[in-house]
C-alpha cells in the first residue's frame, strides 16, 4: 500500500513540472530578486571598497649599450634583450634592496621593481610600483643612483644610461575595481535566487492543470479556462485600462466563447432535478470567479432561458465592473436588509433573458447579511421567476458568507485558479462544499498558461483585479 502511495506522489509530482508556471512564479516574485541583487552588490561594493589599496607606479627608461664606440645596432639590440631578465633580477636582488632601504631610510618595501625590454630597440623600461606615489618615485632615483652597486658584476661591459628621468605618479594605476564587483555579485545573487525560487515553484503542491486536478482534487473538472491578455490594445496598456471578459463582446476569442458553452452545458447536466439556484466560489480572492459566474449566466440566457446573476460578494463586489453597468443606487444589499423590493431593483440586460442584481459598494462586516433570513427570502422569491440563479459569492477563505449561503443553492462550482491554491486548501474547500445542502457540480480550472501544443492555443483569458472602464453597456430595466 505505501508502495502504491509513492508511486502515485511520484506521478503527480511529474505532473507538476510546469516551466510556464515556474517562470511566473519567479517574475511573480521579481521584488525578491532585486533584493537580493541589490544587497549582494553592495555588499559586495562595500567590501571591496574596504579592501582595496591603491598602486602607484613610476618608469624610466634607460639606453643599452657596450663599451666603446665600435658596438654595433645588433650588438646593442641583443643585449637589450638579454639584459631585461637578468636586470629584473638584478633590481629584486636583496643586496640591492638592502641598499636602497639604507639610502631611503626605510625598513620595508612591499612594491614591485620590474624591467622590461622595448621590442626592437636597445631601449629598457624600469617600473616601480607602491602604495604611495612618493615611495615610488624614490624607489625609482634610488635604483638609479644605486644599480651599478650590483649590476657590475653581472652586467659587465653594458652601460644603462638614464634616457627619461622618472616622475612623481599623480593617479594609481589600478584603478577601484568595486563597482565590476557590485555588478558580478549582483547577476549571482539574482540567479541564485531565481534558481531558489524556481525549486521552491517546483516543489509547492498546486494545481497546474486539469490532468493535474483530476489526479490532485477529490471532485470531477468540468472544464479548463485558458488565459487571455488583459489589455486588449497598446493604448489599453498605457492607460492600465482593462477590458471586461464576455462571451458578447467581439474582442473576445472564440475559444473563450466555445468553452463557456460546453461549461454551461456541463453544469446543466450535472444539476440536481428542480436545481436552480448555483452559486460559485473560490477559496482565494483573484481566481476569477466573478468572470466566470457572469459568462455562465449569459451562456444560459442565449438559450432563452430566464437567468438572474445576483452578485453576494458584499466584500468586493465585480459582476457590475466586469459587465461595465451603470450603478443605481440599490443593489443586492438593499433587498436584503428589506429597504428595497426584488422586483424594483432587478435590471435586464438588452436582448437577452439576462437579468442583473448587482451591489457595488463593499461591506466589511456582513456575516450577518448572508445568513440573515432576508437572503432565504431573496433565494426563494428568485427561485420563483427564474429558471436559473447564479451567485457569485465571496472567497471561501475571506468570509464564511458562503458557508451560508451554500445551504440555500441546490449546487456550487468551485473556481480554482493555475499555480495559486495548495492542493491542500482546494480539497478542504471541495469536501465543505460536498457536505453542504447544495451538490458540489466540480471544479473549473482557470487562468492556464500553456505552451502552444496545436491549432487554437494562442488564445487565453486572464482575471484579476478590474480597473477602469469605458463606457457603460445599454440596459433596461424589467
Amino acid at each position: 500500500m505505501q508502495e502504491k502511495t509513492e508511486n502515485q506522489n511520484e506521478q503527480i509530482s511529474l505532473l507538476s513540472f510546469s516551466p510556464l508556471t515556474i517562470v511566473q512564479d519567479v517574475l511573480r516574485r521579481w521584488y525578491l530578486i532585486l533584493a537580493a541583487a541589490l544587497l549582494a552588490g553592495m555588499a559586495a561594493y562595500v567590501l571591496s571598497d574596504l579592501l582595496y589599496t591603491p598602486a602607484y607606479a613610476t618608469t624610466t627608461t634607460f639606453v643599452v649599450s657596450a663599451k666603446g664606440s665600435s658596438s654595433t645596432v645588433y650588438q646593442n639590440l641583443s643585449a637589450t634583450t638579454n639584459l631585461a631578465s637578468v636586470f629584473s633580477e638584478v633590481l629584486n636582488s636583496s643586496i640591492l634592496r638592502k641598499t636602497i632601504l639604507q639610502t631611503l631610510g626605510m625598513n620595508t618595501f612591499d612594491g614591485t621593481i620590474s624591467a622590461t625590454a622595448i621590442a626592437e630597440t636597445n631601449l629598457l623600461t624600469l617600473r616601480v610600483t607602491a602604495s604611495d606615489p612618493r615611495t615610488a618615485f624614490l624607489v625609482t632615483r634610488a635604483i638609479i643612483e644605486n644599480h651599478s652597486v650590483v649590476s657590475y658584476q653581472v652586467l659587465g661591459d653594458t652601460i644603462l644610461e638614464v634616457l627619461q628621468d622618472p616622475v612623481v605618479p599623480v593617479a594609481p594605476v589600478s584603478a577601484a575595481a568595486s563597482f565590476s564587483y557590485l555588478k558580478k555579485a549582483a547577476v549571482l545573487a539574482a540567479a541564485a535566487t531565481c534558481v531558489l525560487l524556481g525549486l521552491l515553484s517546483y516543489r509547492r503542491d498546486t494545481v497546474r492543470s486539469r490532468q493535474e486536478a483530476e489526479k490532485k482534487l477529490n471532485c470531477q473538472v468540468l472544464g479548463e479556462i485558458h488565459h487571455e491578455k488583459k489589455y486588449k490594445t497598446l493604448g489599453a496598456l498605457l492607460r492600465r485600462r482593462k477590458t471586461g471578459i464576455l462571451i458578447t463582446k467581439p474582442t473576445t476569442s472564440f475559444l473563450f466563447t466555445e468553452t463557456m458553452r460546453k461549461l454551461r452545458r456541463r453544469v446543466e447536466m450535472q444539476m440536481p432535478k428542480d436545481g436552480q439556484i448555483l452559486m460559485i466560489t473560490s477559496v482565494m480572492e483573484n481566481e476569477g470567479k466573478s468572470t466566470i459566474a457572469v459568462n455562465l449566466a449569459l451562456a444560459m440566457a442565449k438559450k432563452s432561458k430566464r437567468v438572474l446573476l445576483m452578485d453576494c460578494d458584499f466584500r468586493k463586489p465585480a459582476c457590475y465592473k466586469i459587465l461595465e453597468c451603470p450603478w443605481r443606487g440599490v443593489g443586492t444589499v438593499d433587498v436584503v436588509a428589506g429597504r428595497a423590493e426584488m422586483k424594483d431593483t432587478i435590471v435586464r440586460m438588452k436582448d437577452t433573458e439576462l437579468y442583473l442584481l448587482l451591489e457595488r459598494k463593499g461591506m466589511r462586516s456582513n456575516t450577518e447579511l448572508a445568513g440573515s433570513p432576508g437572503m432565504a427570502r431573496l433565494m426563494e422569491e428568485a427561485r420563483k421567476y427564474f429558471d436559473y440563479v447564479i451567485v457569485d459569492t465571496p472567497p471561501m477563505s475571506v468570509a464564511s458568507d458562503a458557508e451560508f449561503i451554500m445551504e440555500l443553492a441546490d449546487a456550487s462550482l468551485l473556481v480554482v485558479r493555475q499555480n495559486y491554491v495548495t492542493s491542500e486548501g482546494l480539497n478542504r474547500a471541495a469536501t465543505a462544499l460536498d457536505n453542504a445542502r447544495s451538490k458540489l457540480l466540480g471544479c473549473v480550472v482557470n487562468n492556464v498558461y500553456s505552451l502552444p501544443q496545436g491549432e487554437g492555443y494562442g488564445y487565453g483569458y486572464g482575471y484579476g483585479h478590474y480597473g477602469r472602464y469605458g463606457k457603460y453597456g445599454k440596459y433596461s430595466e424589467q
